[in-house]
């Protein structure tokens, strides 16, 4: 039989774009930038201005795209303690109930969740008699999530003093959910002024885009002339540090 091939270890700390991924976001940022010199500038010798937009976008989406599967681990880590807790209860052993966890936690969220992949490397690693300790101190340091981090200690230090694992891990699984759930209200109520950040982010470009469909020639004499060039490199230097400013502070409160 053709052994199994082992999940790929994740590199948390940054996001590869696959193929797909690459063409589409590198099409919306060029398509960003192209946007932003035709409302500033209005000529296509201009049209490499954009370039360091569309690289702004694609290197702020990938840095989006590793906080989202950093998080979504950590969200996800409430429901691996839960089923583990579950298969212990069960009469399972920890190694055993991993693999249990992994079969639950598949249903859950489907092969392609980082959670799976790596219950189900995990898994893997238990059959060559890895410590499950061992296994979740190394997801925590690569991932750099506490809770997991947290976990993991727990784990060496019942196992070493003979405690009673279904018992520490109720209680290690009450105290991180009540942590994980906490940060998620949180973040719902974060998400409502990301909405307005980006609402607030929109204003300008619809009162540019309005002078010019409605009052053309009140703002035409800013095209074609260097004077007005580099009014609109001001005003889109303005916007831009104010749009960064605006996702710091965002960042700051979450």
């Amino acid at each position: 039989m053709r052994k199994r091939k082992q999940a790929e270890k994740i590199i948390y700390e940054r996001y590869d774009f696959s193929a797909g991924e690459w063409i589409r976001y590198l099409a919306a940022g060029c398509g960003l930038g192209g946007f932003a010199v035709w409302l500033c500038y209005h000529a296509w010798p201009a049209l490499p201005a954009g370039a360091p937009i569309a690289f702004w976008y694609v290197k702020a989406k990938k840095k989006q795209l590793a906080e989202d599967r950093k998080k979504r681990l950590n969200y996800h880590f409430k429901d691996v303690l839960s089923a583990l807790r579950t298969a212990l209860a069960a009469g399972y052993s920890v190694e055993n109930g991993i693999s249990e966890a992994f079969r639950d936690i598949k249903k859950l969220y489907g092969p392609r969740d980082e959670t799976v992949r790596e219950l189900e490397r995990m898994s893997a690693q238990l059959r060559l008699q890895i410590p499950a300790g061992e296994l979740f101190k190394e997801l925590g340091d690569r991932s750099q999530v506490e809770d997991i981090r947290n976990f993991a200690e727990v784990l060496v230090i019942a196992k070493h003093t003979g405690g009673r694992l279904d018992k520490v891990l109720e209680d290690t699984e009450r105290t991180i959910r009540e942590k994980i759930e906490t940060l998620q209200e949180i973040d719902a109520a974060q998400a409502a002024k990301r909405y307005e950040q980006q609402i607030m982010s929109l204003v300008p470009v619809g009162m540019i885009l309005y002078l010019r469909f409605s009052f053309a020639g009140f703002i035409e004499q800013l095209y074609g002339n260097p004077a007005g060039a580099a009014v609109m490199s001001v005003c889109l230097g303005v916007y831009l540090f104010a749009f960064w400013l605006a996702k710091r502070m965002i960042r700051a409160e979450e």
